[in-house]
């Protein structure tokens, strides 16, 4: 459906969305209106910080076994490997963002693309964020079985003044917006606790290393050269006891008794 930013049907869905910001199915009401321009399958209100995400709304029909790995899996760590989540921290800004222009170059090689990503977002994502404040971004995220083409990316973008502003309006009806199931994650603790058998330069690349980031663009981050990078990411290795990037997810995200041993 091409978007008429000056015809009836548009002008009709915003006035029903002002109309709905105190009522409990805004956010499902915001969704349905985006889906008029490019095809939803999964989403989730959010709200970032330095050392959790905070669930502000879920779809009202999504499937258990969903619902599980988002609580159990996502919001109690995997968040930390999310490009999305990532970017925000580096620099938390309001806007539109897509996942093509955040993602890391080997985000499809990642244990977070194949135990996530892949299996409950599916194939392409999109995010509106407000910054609230200092420490706190407002998301809403929605995934896609169907890539997004650039006109649909234009609309949405084009469109991003009104959601972002309806998504500020709203935090005024949120009363509640903390999960007893937002805990902080795990495993920054478990990177620190390993004290002095890294040091803190390799503690920065294993990191991005769990994010999904190549070599390049880690020393790009760091500003170091990617031999040295490969260096770090040998020590890393030996220092863990690990060959690949599947078992350096498995040392922070399985449970504990499937962790590999540390020299």
């Amino acid at each position: 459906m091409p978007l008429d930013l000056h015809s009836l049907a548009w002008h009709r869905s915003i006035g029903k969305l002002i109309m709905q910001l105190n009522r409990p199915e805004f956010w499902s009401s915001l969704v349905r209106t985006l889906n008029e321009y490019v095809q939803i399958d999964n989403w989730v209100v959010l709200i970032f910080s330095n050392q959790q995400v905070q669930v502000v709304s879920l779809p009202e029909m999504i499937d258990t076994e969903e619902v599980d790995a988002f609580i159990h899996r996502y919001v109690k760590g995997l968040y930390m490997l999310d490009p999305f989540y990532i970017a925000d921290r580096e620099n938390p800004q309001s806007g539109f963002f897509h996942m093509l222009d955040i993602a890391p170059e080997h985000f499809r090689e990642t244990e977070y693309y194949h135990q996530y990503f892949e299996q409950y977002i599916s194939v392409d994502e999109a995010q509106y964020n407000v910054r609230l404040d200092a420490e706190r971004t407002l998301c809403i995220s929605f995934g896609s079985n169907v890539h997004f083409n650039q006109e649909q990316i234009t609309t949405l973008d084009m469109i991003k003044p009104w959601v972002t502003a309806l998504m500020q309006q709203r935090m005024h009806f949120e009363v509640d917006v903390e999960k007893d199931f937002a805990e902080p994650t795990p495993w920054p603790e478990s990177i620190v606790s390993l004290g002095a058998q890294i040091t803190a330069r390799e503690k920065d690349v294993l990191k991005l290393l769990l994010s999904g980031f190549s070599n390049k663009e880690i020393a790009g981050k760091l500003s170091l050269s990617a031999e040295t990078i490969k260096v770090h990411r040998r020590n890393i290795y030996t220092k863990l006891n690990i060959k690949s990037q599947s078992e350096l997810f498995t040392r922070f995200f399985m449970p504990r008794q499937d962790v590999f041993p540390i020299n």
